[in-house]
């Protein structure tokens, strides 16, 4: 199915809504088992995001495992992992009761990591199924002409099924950065971040593949995964993906992730941590050296050109060039390492 440039940033739940509020059953019918040419069907609209976040968590994880045993900081390591299955265990058992193991007093850094990763199983696994029963629920409400059954039940898989445990598992990734910072400073925020975008290189070799077309298109489902907004335009030299919300790191910044007694850090020197600005909040970090300082140095361009990056708004703006000779190059120098 062919996707009009206009749908990229609009999500399968969006379109199921507007769907039933038009009264159109058999489209939205079609809709949830079908998906819309982005997502292959409601049960899997964010399956490839939750799955991805985890694989991303489980390199983040071996990478803060060298860099607290060179920095003699694993028992800071073990409390980092132990908030966060602690935290995922309450918010699992809340999405769909279910069953977590009960987290030892003193667990080692190597034990923390690898309840970590085990959490990050049990998760995917009950996703799995309860976006499967969402589905089958809202299909069921929309063949007896439920619509508002069948809204309530879209509302249900976003906002109890998702969004808290993707924003965990976004807020993990966060403060996994910002543990590489405080503890090894920038040059050790340079380490995790290179080392964890050398742990999916092999995906980022898939997306050097695409076409420019099919590249931003594929970033557009990538971005409005995360729910915020996403926008996409096109000139004649490239594709141009409007944020004016981020829904990861923008979201971060405007539920105030960087205030109070638990804040995130900002990286405060200009470097290609930094897009070459003054400051940035650390989770967007990764931006400029996954997509960036590691693709110049893989294939020699950047496949997301950023422009005026991370805004105290929230929203953020990012260049996909058709042809890597027409990258402005002013763009590109604070990137090289």
């Amino acid at each position: 199915m062919s996707v009009a440039m206009d749908k990229w940033g609009r999500r399968l739940s969006d379109s199921l809504r507007e769907t039933l509020d038009q009264g159109d059953l058999a489209a939205a019918e079609a809709l949830v088992e079908q998906g819309d040419g982005m997502a292959r069907s409601l049960a899997k609209e964010y399956s490839l995001m939750y799955r991805g976040l985890g694989i991303t968590i489980r390199v983040m994880l071996g990478s803060l495992t060298g860099l607290a045993r060179d920095l003699k900081v694993e028992a800071a390591l073990a409390k980092h992992c132990e908030r966060f299955v602690v935290d995922m265990g309450g918010l699992l058992r809340a999405a769909w009761l279910a069953d977590s193991p009960a987290v030892p007093s003193s667990l080692s850094a190597a034990e923390a990591t690898a309840l970590a990763v085990d959490t990050l199983a049990r998760g995917e696994a009950g996703f799995d199924r309860a976006h499967a029963d969402n589905a089958n629920s809202v299909l069921a409400a929309i063949r007896r002409g439920d619509v508002e059954g069948a809204l309530a039940l879209i509302d249900v898989k976003e906002h109890a099924l998702y969004l808290p445990l993707h924003d965990r598992l976004v807020r993990f990734m966060a403060d996994s950065m910002a543990f590489a910072l405080t503890h090894g400073g920038d040059e050790g925020l340079m380490r995790f971040q290179m080392e964890t975008a050398e742990g999916q290189k092999a995906g980022f070799d898939k997306w050097e593949l695409l076409s420019a077309a099919d590249f931003a298109q594929t970033s557009a489902f990538l971005l409005k995964m995360h729910m915020g907004e996403v926008t996409v335009t096109e000139d004649a030299e490239r594709y141009t993906l409007h944020q004016s919300l981020c829904g990861s790191g923008g979201r971060l910044r405007t539920m105030g992730a960087y205030e109070g007694p638990n804040a995130l850090p900002f990286v405060e020197h200009a470097g290609p941590l930094t897009f070459g600005q003054p400051r940035l909040p650390v989770y967007c970090s990764h931006c400029p050296i996954w997509n960036g300082t590691a693709t110049l140095k893989w294939y020699g361009r950047v496949h997301w050109l950023f422009e005026d990056a991370a805004r105290a708004d929230g929203s953020c703006t990012a260049h996909i060039y058709k042809r890597r000779e027409d990258q402005p190059a002013a763009l590109v120098a604070p990137l090289r390492a």
